[in-house]
């Protein structure tokens, strides 16, 4: 009987070694960090949300967006002023940007106008343009992190979003800027939070990890093949 609690307790103490992380190598997300091509006249992505807030895929999309407005805005006559926002394209994330680009713009002291839904109107008197065009959103989980190779313990995140901005004084024509700006945020979720911070919004707040399912199924199995030898070994030592 001592040798099979001896036994039942080393299998045991194997299976909470494989499932347990040890202190080196806890799930917990580290705090994310601003890639180095975030740049622009504010604090970055950390000032919005406190140190424990889970940054959404949108929530990201959002303030990369409204860094590449403030860097545009940078451009423009002091305020006041009337700025108007076109786009330069029918890009589906150009509804968002045109959005985060307003907010922006109302927050620096500027008018914002939009042109008319009619294009056969005249446009709206404005002392600058700020014309857009969302290039692209790249959302990609590039690594999972894992005990043993097995158990999912983080997945790592990387978000771009590039844009084409062009800003033009509207009574001379003059180009006062005109620039594709990327910036991109990359940071460390824990495996409790990866499902929240997939947005079913739009098409780019979405992803899947890179890797295959068959971890998760051998995952599932060795845990499941485990407890059943911890069971088998307890009857056959029990039958005897």
């Amino acid at each position: 009987m001592g040798s099979l609690f001896g036994l039942l307790n080393g299998l045991v103490c194997l299976l909470l070694m494989i499932t347990t992380p040890c202190a080196a190598q806890q799930g917990t997300a580290a705090d994310p960090e601003p890639d180095p091509v975030l740049t622009g006249s504010g604090g970055g992505l950390a000032d919005p949300a406190a140190a424990d807030t889970v940054r959404t895929n949108l929530w990201l999309v959002e303030a990369l967006m409204g860094e590449i407005a403030a860097e545009g805005a940078w451009s423009l006559p002091e305020p006041p002023g009337t700025v108007r926002l076109e786009a330069l394209s029918d890009a589906d994330a150009n509804t968002l940007f045109r959005v985060v680009a307003a907010n922006v713009l109302a927050e620096k002291g500027y008018d914002v106008v939009l042109p008319r839904t009619d294009p056969e109107e005249a446009l709206p008197v404005a002392d600058s343009v700020f014309r857009y065009d969302v290039v692209s959103i790249d959302l990609v989980y590039p690594e999972v992190g894992r005990t043993l190779g097995l158990w999912k313990r983080w997945v790592a995140r990387s978000v771009e979003v590039t844009c084409t901005v062009e800003v033009v004084d509207d009574a001379s024509g003059q180009v006062l800027m005109t620039d594709r700006l990327t910036r991109g945020f990359h940071d460390r979720l824990d495996k409790d939070y990866f499902d929240d911070v997939n947005s079913d919004v739009y098409d780019f707040t979405s992803a899947e990890t890179s890797e295959s399912g068959w971890k998760r199924r051998t995952e599932e199995l060795v845990v499941l093949g485990t407890l059943v030898g911890l069971i088998a070994v307890y009857f056959a030592n029990t039958g005897q």
